[in-house]
């Protein structure tokens, strides 16, 4: 029986030349059910990627980490190939997703695009002259939310926020979260909305991606973070807003007025530890407002979609002005809530 990872596998190459998806599926399925990224570059190896190692295809669909002239290669107008068809042949409808830099497959695979920038009053416009794709690809992995459910949620509703470097596993375990809040982990239904701006975190298209986020769930796809929770909160009543990858002032300022209003909160933001976190405006406001319960950090590498440590975020030490950014030691009465193997 085929796996999803197989399966989607199949789906994201199916975008690709007749020849390079032949050469692709060769590889072993072990490897390929393994994979978080297939990386394209024009005149360069196609770039196999898995947590635990990154290597390269060879022309008979084996993979060897030792660069040689044997190695499968892609041209750029393949790569322009590739993009036409995932924009299905309509690449100026894709101008927004071209300024973001990405284009988001079914399924919530995203294409990360690399080219040469067109910008208009100083502001990027579009891209030309793609040279380069790293293919993301998004996995379900039932469970993945379980340590944050039992360190965060046995006594109810709380404001997280779940951290990590890119390609960490947030988007996953926010997913798996999603889904069993919104199933009763808490032991009862809660009233979920998912602002989805980007379209990772659920496609209308449920019976072919697998991915449930739970029968209690609203969710708002492509609506600007900071819009859709400001609207969630007007019109659908939600107990719980969950976003992926806060970046603006705007999405703290919608959180905090979202708090305010007594819904609670679980997003993401990119950070390889505390300290780093605790230095980006957007989460100095929401840790200085006391806005945030608690912090999952995540690993990375073989570590990917693995809980380092949650920790409970305290007051800040002293009484001095909120106003102030308060760095990682501020916050020195945070207490750690799970370690792995304690």
């Amino acid at each position: 029986m085929e796996t999803p990872e197989l399966k989607n596998i199949k789906e994201i190459t199916a975008l690709f030349s007749e020849a390079l998806r032949a050469v692709i599926l060769c590889a072993s399925p072990q490897l390929l059910e393994s994979l978080s990224e297939i990386r394209l570059r024009a005149g360069m190896p196609v770039v196999f990627v898995t947590p635990k190692q990154t290597c390269f295809l060879q022309k008979s669909g084996r993979t060897t980490c030792l660069f040689s002239e044997n190695l499968l290669t892609v041209s750029q107008t393949e790569i322009q190939d590739i993009v036409s068809r995932a924009c299905g042949y309509s690449v100026h409808s894709h101008q927004e997703d071209f300024q973001n830099g990405f284009l988001t497959l079914p399924g919530g695979h995203r294409i990360g695009l690399c080219g040469t920038a067109v910008t208009q009053s100083g502001k990027l416009s579009t891209l030309r002259n793609i040279t380069a794709l790293n293919i993301r690809l998004a996995r379900q992995i039932p469970g993945a939310a379980t340590d944050v459910l039992r360190a965060c949620f046995q006594a109810g509703l709380q404001n997280i926020l779940i951290a990590g470097p890119p390609m960490s596993g947030k988007t996953t375990v926010l997913r798996d979260l999603i889904r069993s809040i919104s199933n009763g982990y808490t032991g009862k239904m809660v009233t979920c909305t998912v602002v989805d701006e980007r379209g990772e975190l659920f496609m209308s298209n449920t019976e072919a991606t697998g991915y449930v986020l739970g029968c209690n769930t609203d969710v708002l796809s492509y609506y600007q973070k900071s819009d859709g929770i400001r609207l969630a909160v007007r019109a659908l009543a939600p107990q719980m807003i969950f976003c992926d990858e806060i970046g603006s002032k705007e999405d703290a300022d919608a959180i905090l007025e979202g708090i305010r209003c007594g819904v609670h909160f679980a997003v993401t933001a990119h950070a390889g530890s505390f300290s780093e976190l605790s230095k980006r405006s957007q989460i100095k406001t929401l840790l200085s407002e006391n806005a945030v319960d608690s912090v999952v950090m995540l690993g990375s590498g073989e570590k990917v979609g693995k809980i380092e440590k949650i920790m409970k975020v305290g007051e800040p030490n002293g009484q001095g002005n909120r106003d102030t950014a308060h760095s990682c030691d501020d916050y020195a009465d945070r207490q750690v809530l799970f370690r792995p193997g304690a």
